[in-house]
């Protein structure tokens, strides 16, 4: 049996405060300020203020880095893209913080699912014949174990760009020693060169018949 795929986008009329609400309400999670990125072309279709401000937003909502970009018309790989360039050590703290308020409202919900249960679509042969309501004592045992998703153990944003700059330094000063490196090896080959030539010149000079004098 396949299950139909959810759309990667949200369509029209639905947000994303709907799909995962808070313990508080929807939208009450507090506005996250940043500096954006400053965009060398300010392309329509590229991360443009608004949906860098709009992605931070999502992000805080939902916690899925996937589902945040494409509420603005993105992909995820952009947006890691985004995080990469230059100046973008603001956007990737409030990266972190809406990552951390987006997956504490997801742990929350699902909580809160766990343990009073939630409806499920029922599939079979692609279509949906009807929805259950069911508890997942899996789901429970997961939360109350404190067992998170494999993807919290890499580090946030600004602990990825930080491991970017030291992997960049490092590189930089493994082509800074290599440079060095081969320079020393150009003059000892240079040296040895000259010493050889001397001495073939004095060897030259020592074979050479020395003049008698009558």
């Amino acid at each position: 049996m396949k299950t139909p795929a959810f759309p990667a986008r949200l369509p029209a009329g639905i947000r994303l405060d709907a799909l995962v609400p808070s313990a508080s309400g929807a939208g009450d999670e507090p506005e996250i300020a940043f500096t954006p990125v400053p965009r060398i072309r300010n392309r329509r279709n590229g991360w443009t203020e608004a949906r860098q401000r709009g992605f931070i937003a999502a992000l805080a909502r939902c916690g899925s880095v996937k589902a945040a970009a494409a509420h603005v018309g993105l992909s995820a790989r952009t947006a890691y893209r985004l995080l990469d360039a230059e100046n973008a050590d603001s956007f990737a703290a409030a990266w972190d913080q809406a990552l951390d308020i987006g997956r504490a409202r997801v742990q929350a919900d699902a909580l809160e699912r766990a343990m009073n249960g939630s409806f499920v679509p029922v599939y079979r042969r692609g279509r949906l014949v009807r929805v259950e309501y069911r508890r997942c004592d899996k789901l429970a045992v997961a939360l109350v174990s404190g067992r998170d998703h494999p993807s919290l153990a890499h580090g946030g944003a600004a602990s990825r760009r930080a491991h970017r700059a030291d992997l960049a330094a490092a590189d930089a000063a493994k082509r800074e020693a290599e440079r060095q490196r081969d320079e020393l090896r150009a003059h000892y080959d240079s040296d040895l060169q000259e010493m050889i030539r001397r001495g073939e010149e004095a060897l030259k000079a020592a074979r050479q018949p020395r003049a008698r004098t009558l």
